[in-house]
């Protein structure tokens, strides 16, 4: 459902849940970290028949498509410089968009947050007409791993660089691989993986966009312009319904699915709200730590800084799970406890009166008269 449905037992349009190496699922994706099982080259990607086509330019980007088939179902491989698209989709929106909308995403990956390195190589991306064919894709790319993935029932995920997606109509389709596109980057781009809350949150960080006004096939990421993830969190406030900062970076997301899709709903709310408060909250005062966190998970530092300040048993832990509260003090320089109240100050003047128009128009709600 839209985010217009603010009723708390609608479904989502986006939960995307990852536990990466612990293969967590939603009901819309789901994502591995490297590290875990990454998915081998198989019958999903037959031989890509014909010549290219020639290059069109559209912007700066140019972009090549050849023939393709899938089982024998025809489609076409879209070649654009950071990505290869193959898709079977027959809606001329999504196929003549999609290159340009993920151009657009990975330098607004690389760029939002402080300068950050490309990815070894290009990125592949399914993008299949209907969940049959994605489910046959998925079966094929992950093999004996496949089956927690198709529980997923609308949406896609994300592997070992890789998206696996189909057709949920246009603009969620963008949305979701706008936020699989994240996962696929740092799985191809960071030496180290991110803690499971900073993965998540800025996933969500990266889905909020509009179409330019000046060119409607060009898009602009606005990170505020998420009014799924602001509903979810206004609801939650209404109801008491809010996790404790603490709490929030300790929870594991296929945990919380298991239990009740509405507080798995609010988590990934809460985790948008997070990311924002960490860039601008305080005037500003933890924005260099998010921006080292990011910086040391892509040269491999993260782990050197667990291990000072909790030894190797610490970085066996975050290995694991991908969790440890010593991360918060290294680079905020205060535990999620001494920051609650900041935090939840934050997400109070998020969601007060006249919040919602600043959203919609993709302007942060803080700081306005």
């Amino acid at each position: 459902m839209r985010a217009a449905d603010r009723r708390p037992h609608s479904v989502p349009r986006l939960i995307a849940v990852a536990a990466c190496a612990l293969a967590a699922v939603s009901i819309l994706a789901a994502c591995q970290q490297d590290g875990a099982v990454k998915p081998s080259r198989s019958a999903a990607s037959p031989a890509v028949m014909n010549a290219p086509a020639p290059a069109a330019a559209v912007g700066t980007i140019a972009v090549t498509s050849k023939p393709w088939t899938f089982e024998s179902t025809p489609g076409e491989v879209i070649y654009s410089p950071s990505y290869r698209i193959y898709t079977t989709t027959t809606r001329p929106l999504l196929r003549g968009r999609m290159p340009i909308f993920m151009e657009h995403a990975m330098a607004h990956y690389r760029s939002a947050l402080g300068k950050l390195p490309p990815p070894e190589a290009q990125l592949e991306t399914y993008l299949m007409a209907n969940r049959p064919q994605w489910a046959r894709v998925t079966q094929m790319v992950m093999g004996q791993d496949a089956e927690i993935y198709l529980r997923i029932q609308r949406g896609g995920f994300s592997s070992g660089g890789r998206a696996v997606l189909y057709d949920i109509g246009p603009h969620d389709t963008f949305a979701i691989a706008a936020h699989e596109g994240w996962h696929q980057y740092t799985q191809r781009a960071f030496r180290n993986s991110l803690p499971v809350w900073f993965e998540e949150g800025l996933a969500t960080y990266m889905e909020g966009f509009r179409w330019s006004s000046e060119d409607p096939e060009i898009p602009e990421f606005l990170p505020w312009a998420n009014l799924e993830r602001y509903d979810q969190l206004r609801i939650a406030t209404r109801y008491n319904r809010l996790f404790m900062l603490e709490e929030l970076i300790q929870t594991s997301p296929q945990e919380l699915m298991a239990r009740s899709q509405w507080r798995a709903l609010t988590y990934y709310a809460q985790l948008w709200a997070l990311m924002h408060f960490l860039n601008e909250g305080e005037q500003g005062r933890y924005r260099d730590g998010l921006r080292q966190l990011l910086d040391d998970a892509a040269a491999g530092r993260i782990t050197q800084r667990i291990r000072e300040r909790g030894g190797d048993r610490a970085v066996v832990a975050y290995n694991l799970r991908r969790q440890t509260g010593e991360l918060f003090p290294a680079y905020f320089g205060r535990t999620a406890l001494e920051m609650e109240d900041e935090y939840q100050s934050f997400l109070a003047q998020i969601v007060r009166v006249g919040g919602k128009s600043e959203v919609a128009a993709g302007r942060s709600p803080i700081g306005r008269d």
